[in-house]
């Protein structure tokens, strides 16, 4: 010891004298003496009691003097710095001494950090001096007020440190220095400064030294250090991330290569934290961030820094995580990732190891709930039994420990959200422990945060998720959450899981009420008292202030539903004009499903007559049929659209038209014919029937409805209101519907059924006139087959349709098909009664409301008029449909009346039901009171069984139907076909091979007249094997087709009114003994064709009036000839023998000629028309006609009447000779011939004398039916 003092106090007195001797240091002094004293001085601070040799001595003073005045000198200024150094090393008090005003006063010197930044600049080429300029400025900097004072220098402190970093960039001391200076500097910036180095690209320097040194622990912990505050602006972290820097792999790198350095691991994770802030979570986690993150968590569990940051890390980077697993991988390396994924013991261990740190429980609990959130079996690891962790007492721990901490409490109220959420074992748990009253206390405690009441809220609902909780329970938490709404009225988060969590105790309290009368009426207390407090206000606040929030519009809607039910409730929610905010949110939401159930079936509930009003029945209109119809096959949606349909029209039934005015029919449509097309349960069908019943009760809303169900081509609609009554004639538009349907799209089915429901001929004509324009061959089958078609005559009569064409489509299915096809009934009809039930059941209440004697006859007479229908008829469509019914080849009538679906008019027209019509009834009301009663007694009697009136009914129509097929088989041919004006140029169309030629081989009558046909095709005439009349007249024919002759049975042909001519050539070899009538009138004929009498020798009838025949030489040869006419030719005289052969004609005419004489005449000719020719006088050959009954030569030049003696026939009835010059009547001689004489036409004669003898022949009785017309 002795020993040792005495070395100190050598020691001591060497130093005092190097402390003289600086002191004493005379300017232009030999610089190595200086520096000698210098690095003496630096020796002895390397004694053993150093700290206490230098302590109080104050060498600093004269050392910064010094270094002042030798700045230039670079071996003192290595020296000198040198000593500074260790001086504040050995005696930190030292730093306190070095501030400027230690020297200023005595000296005019510079202050220490002037110094050490003008050294730095003067010696910046100096690697010995800016290494030891470094480490001196690095000491300097561990004082707050020296870093201040550095960087309040005109000297860019910055810039000599990069320059010199720059400078030596392989000397490790310069860049661990200068990473170390930059790393306080740093901290003590703005963020605009940090971002400015980054710009300037000053960053990279950093980045150098760390891939230079990546094995120098102190070099790349102070550049982690470094890059750590500078990544505090977004955009110098972006820079970081980007590709040119990649700083993430630098510090997984660095991890990697220390792995026990703790202040590596610490910094390292710190940084990484900052990078995950800037949401890069998917670089970060493919370059396997996570996993060096997750070893350092576990290898520092003690670091609270470092856990702060990993944990904090790892819950920003957990969904990424999960989400970027490779599947790929094998099972064992699954399992090991797995195993390395989850860092649940981590957290649990910070929770445990850092109870008093508010950051550490803050991140562990974030870190906790985000693995839960994403790790969906990870909940089972947590409990109280053997090989779990309590982790979820350790959160509620923190929760407590903690109360102040509003972060705390968030962070662990999410993370036990979460847990409660998987795991009910957990939920018992807490629940047991009355949890939810400490975290009504926090919450109560931290009133005015926003994060506080959500996460509180949010755990309250997952706390009491899948429990009946108490009502006290129920009743002390519910005001709470109120209050928490009102005190954050404009937070959205607060407010939905605040309505999240009240919701609950509602529906768990209203189901628990079906079990518990008792808990119902204490929970209309308790809903009762949520109304006091306004919930309903705040709710509906919400609902308005978040509009474009679909949680908060499904809870909203959900408690509104749930307190409407309270008395006084729906008066309260109208003020505050709840309607028009379900309204809003459901044409917010049009493609959320949940949100139209709930919006529709609250609307049905909101809407009272009270409130009620045109514009909220427009708007709801719209917004109801768009939702139907967006979700038309969602049977939820559909079902509340249904009742909220009904609950509207009960108040107003004009809802039914603006429903209508927005398409809604459209929908009902879709939904009734689902009803029958697909498998729908029984509520759907039931509601749907009950509002297409409403709806339809109206006639001009079904007229409407049967309008767009023919815009719609919906069959099954239109046939379902035609039975329920629409008007088919109905003019809606401005054509009618028949031709409305025809012109827009083919749909037969559909026109076949307005046509078999009465449309009017003068439309259907119209709607053919449409159909042929656009070519549609069955629909203009069907208009033709309801126009011309006769069954019970069997004939198609088409005649002055003008349609210019006709074709073999159109023709064919008029004609019976010979084997009758049966269908089995559709499901229209037995719809239409089930909508009709529903209908009468409507009246029935309507009566039983309004009368309440329930005698009202009036109510009896309309529930009378419907009691008809059977209801097994209805329900039979939904199990089985074995009745038959007619389809095919009969027109609509016949297909009405064979079909075993009884319509509403087919039962009106059966006579056992005719008493309860409608119409009778009205009729009936004129016989007096006594009548209606006995009318309604035979109503009760007749409706008493229903069995009995549906068998009955059944019978009467099969029987008539059956019979109706019967005579349908037995006429199975069509025999007549009339096609006369219709304008058509050819037939060729049906003269070919087609499905029209079976049916043509049976026709029998052909009428074509008054077309502009020039020919008749030949295989047509060949096809018609049957045909024996066939009318050609007023066509365009040039010749005569003669291949009429051919035909197999001709009979009655009629060519007349063509432009045959002049003559008519005829192939003697062809013969036609079946030719009875032709005409040939008003052609171009002049002559009688040759060879006549050889081609139609059977021939009755010869027509050639109106012809340009002006003379007959030859007989006419045709023995079976009744009727000639010639009339109106140019005939001057016949042939002697003309008519010699026609031994049997009766009717000769040949009127409007130029004939002065007639041949020898035919005794068989009774009738002889004579008028407008030449004669003089009346041939002898007309007197000795013994069979001559009428005789007609008016308009001649006779001059004389031969009496009755001159006559030969006594049966003469007509004798008409009225302008003529006949000057004498005698019938003073045999006037008993013209006793049968009951017309002589004497007129415009030269008659005087005539009275007298005419009333002695008039006063005998063979005159006493004579009529006489004269003109004296």
């Amino acid at each position: 010891a002795q020993a040792g003092f005495c070395q100190h106090q050598r020691e001591e007195e060497t130093l005092k004298k190097l402390i003289v001797r600086l002191q004493n240091v005379q300017e232009g002094k030999h610089i190595d003496t200086l520096i000698q004293i210098l690095e003496d001085m630096l020796v002895c601070t390397y004694a053993d009691g150093a700290s206490k040799l230098f302590q109080g001595k104050n060498v600093h003073v004269p050392l910064l003097l010094v270094l002042d005045s030798y700045v230039r000198v670079a071996s003192v200024q290595q020296v000198g710095w040198s000593l500074l150094c260790k001086l504040i090393e050995i005696c930190p008090a030292t730093m306190q001494s070095l501030s400027p005003q230690g020297v200023g006063n005595d000296w005019e010197v510079l202050a220490v950090h002037q110094l050490i930044l003008k050294m730095l600049t003067l010696h910046n080429a100096n690697i010995n001096l800016s290494v030891i300029g470094l480490k001196a400025l690095d000491l300097l900097l561990t004082s707050d007020v020296m870093t201040l004072l550095v960087l309040d220098e005109e000297s860019d402190v910055f810039l000599l440190i990069f320059d010199a970093m720059h400078t030596f960039p392989s000397n490790e001391e310069v860049q661990r220095f200068g990473c170390k200076a930059l790393h306080v500097l740093f901290e003590r910036v703005p963020e605009e400064q940090l971002t400015e180095f980054f710009e300037s690209k000053d960053h990279m320097i950093v980045l150098d030294a760390l891939k230079q040194f990546k094995n120098k622990e102190e070099v790349v912990f102070h550049a982690l250090h470094c890059l750590h505050s500078l990544a505090v602006p977004c955009n110098n972290v972006e820079v970081l991330m980007s590709g040119n820097v990649r700083c993430y792999n630098i510090v997984v790198e660095a991890m990697k290569t220390f792995p026990c350095s703790e202040q590596i691991q610490e910094v390292s994770c710190r940084l990484l934290h900052k990078l995950t802030l800037g949401n890069f979570f998917n670089i970060l986690v493919l370059n396997e961030v996570h996993e060096v993150i997750v070893k350092a968590v576990k290898q520092y569990s003690d670091n609270a820094n470092l856990q702060i940051a990993a944990l904090s890390c790892l819950a920003l980077l957990t969904e990424t995580i999960v989400l970027n697993r490779d599947l790929e991988e094998s099972k064992e390396e699954e399992e090991e990732e797995e195993v390395n994924l989850y860092w649940l013991g981590a957290c649990y261990k910070a929770l445990t190891g850092h109870r008093k740190n508010t950051l550490v429980q803050e991140a562990a609990c974030w870190a906790l709930n985000n693995l839960l959130m994403y790790q969906s079996n990870l909940h089972e690891k947590i409990g109280d039994e053997d090989g779990q962790y309590p982790a979820h007492r350790e959160v509620m721990l923190s929760m407590l420990m903690h109360s102040s901490s509003k972060e705390v409490f968030q962070a662990a109220a999410n993370a036990l959200s979460t847990l409660l959420e998987q795991n009910g074992n957990i939920r018992k748990i807490l629940l047991s422990k009355g949890i939810y009253w400490n975290v009504l206390e926090l919450m109560k405690k931290h009133l005015q945060s926003p994060e506080v009441a959500e996460s509180g809220c949010k755990m309250l609902n997952h706390l009491f998720e899948g429990s009946e909780p108490h009502l006290d329970v129920v009743a002390a938490v519910t005001p709470r959450i109120i209050t928490v709404m009102k005190n954050h009225e404009k937070s959205l988060t607060v407010q939905l899981e605040a309505l999240r969590a009240i919701l609950h105790f509602i529906i768990s309290g209203e189901e628990a009420s079906d079990k518990d009368t008792e808990f119902d009426v204490t929970l209309k207390v308790i809903k009762n008292q949520c109304l006091l407090n306004g919930i309903h206000k705040l709710v509906l606040d919400a609902l308005n202030r978040f509009i474009g929030n679909p949680g908060i519009q499904k809870c909203g809607l959900k408690v509104i539903f749930s307190i409407a039910e309270c008395s006084g409730a729906l008066e309260m929610l109208a003020q505050q004009g709840a309607a028009d905010t379900v309204l809003h949110t459901l044409q917010m939401f049009p493609d959320d499903q949940e949100i139209q159930c709930l919006g529709l079936n609250l609307l049905g509930v909101l809407i009272t007559k009270k409130n009620i009003c045109i514009a909220t029945m427009h708007l709801l209109a719209k917004v109801l049929v768009s939702s139907v119809r967006r979700f038309k096959d969602v049977a939820e949606v559909q079902i509340h659209g249904f009742h909220t349909t009904l609950a509207i029209l009960e108040l107003s039934f004009c809802f039914a038209k603006l429903l209508l005015h927005h398409s809604y029919d459209t929908f009902i449509f879709y939904q009734m014919s689902m009803c029958f097309t697909e498998q729908r349960d029984q509520q759907f069908q039931s509601l749907c029937c009950r509002c297409f019943a409403k709806i339809t009760n109206n006639e001009d809303i079904k007229n409407m409805m049967l309008q767009k169900a023919c815009d719609e081509n919906n069959c099954i609609m239109a046939e379902c209101l035609l039975l329920l009554g629409a008007d088919v004639n109905k003019m809606t538009k401005q054509s009618s519907l028949i031709c409305q349907v025809c012109e827009k799209e083919s749909n037969p089915k559909l026109v076949e059924l307005l046509l078999s429901s009465g449309s009017r001929e003068q439309d259907i004509r119209m709607a053919l006139t449409i159909s042929i324009k656009k070519g549609d061959s069955q629909i203009i089958s069907l208009l033709l087959r309801k126009l011309g078609l006769d069954v019970a005559n069997s004939s198609i009569c088409l005649g002055g349709f003008c349609m210019g064409k006709i074709e073999p489509l159109w023709l064919s299915p008029l004609f019976p098909n010979k084997a009758s096809s049966l269908r089995k009934q559709t499901s229209n009809s037995a719809l239409a009664r089930m909508v009709l039930r529903y209908q009468m059941k409507g009246i029935s209440e309507h009566g039983r409301t309004t009368d309440s004697d329930g005698n009202s006859e009036d109510t009896l007479d309309k529930i009378d008029d419907w009691t008809f229908i059977p209801e097994s008829s209805v329900d039979c469509v939904f199990g089985q449909s074995d009745d038959l019914d007619s389809e095919g080849s009969e027109n609509s009538f016949v297909v009405k009346k064979k079909s075993n679906s009884l319509s509403v008019g087919d039962l009106y027209r059966d006579p056992a039901l005719q008493k309860c019509s409608p119409t009778l009834q009205r009729h009936s009301n004129s016989l007096g009171p006594s009548f209606d009663q006995e009318l309604l007694k035979q109503r009760r009697k007749l409706f008493s069984s229903d069995d009995a009136l549906r068998s009955s009914v059944l019978q009467s129509h099969l029987r008539g139907s059956e019979s109706f097929s019967n005579l349908a088989l037995e006429k199975e041919y069509i025999k007549s076909l009339d096609l006369s004006a219709n304008e058509l140029e050819d037939i060729d169309s049906i003269s070919q091979k087609c499905c029209l030629s079976v049916h043509l081989e049976h026709l029998e009558k052909l009428e074509l007249q008054q077309n502009v046909l020039t020919t008749v095709p030949q295989q047509l005439c060949e096809t018609l094997k049957c045909l024996t009349y066939l009318d050609l007249h007023s066509n365009k024919f040039p010749a005569f087709p003669s291949y009429l002759l051919e035909m197999n049975c001709i009979a009655n042909l009629d060519i007349s009114r063509n432009d045959i001519g002049p003559s008519l050539a005829l192939d003697p070899s062809v013969k036609c003994p079946t030719m009875k009538q032709l005409n040939l009138s008003y052609n171009q004929l002049s002559c009688i064709p040759e060879f006549f009498a050889n081609v139609v020798e059977k021939l009755e009838q010869l027509i050639l009036e109106g012809n340009k025949i002006s003379g007959i030489c030859s007989p006419l040869g045709l023995k079976e000839l009744k009727v000639l006419n010639l009339s109106k030719n140019n005939i001057c005289s016949f042939s002697e023998n003309f008519l010699e052969a026609c031994t049997k004609i009766e009717v000769f005419s040949a009127r409007m000629n130029l004939l002065v004489a007639v041949p020898c005449l035919p005794c068989s000719i009774t009738s002889l028309k004579l008028s407008q020719n030449k004669f003089t006088c009346i041939p002898e050959a007309i007197l000795r006609l013994p069979h001559l009954r009428s005789l007609d030569l008016s308009s001649n030049e006779i001059h004389t009447l031969p009496g009755p003696v001159n006559w030969k026939s006594l049966n003469l009835r007509e004798l008409l000779l009225n302008y003529n010059q006949i000057s004498i009547l005698d019938l003073s001689e045999k006037a008993s011939a013209w006793s049968r004489l009951e017309k002589l036409h004497l007129s415009h004669n030269k008659l005087k004398e005539v009275k007298k003898t005419l009333n002695k022949y008039t006063n005998k009785k063979y005159g006493k039916h004579l009529k006489i017309h004269w003109v004296q």
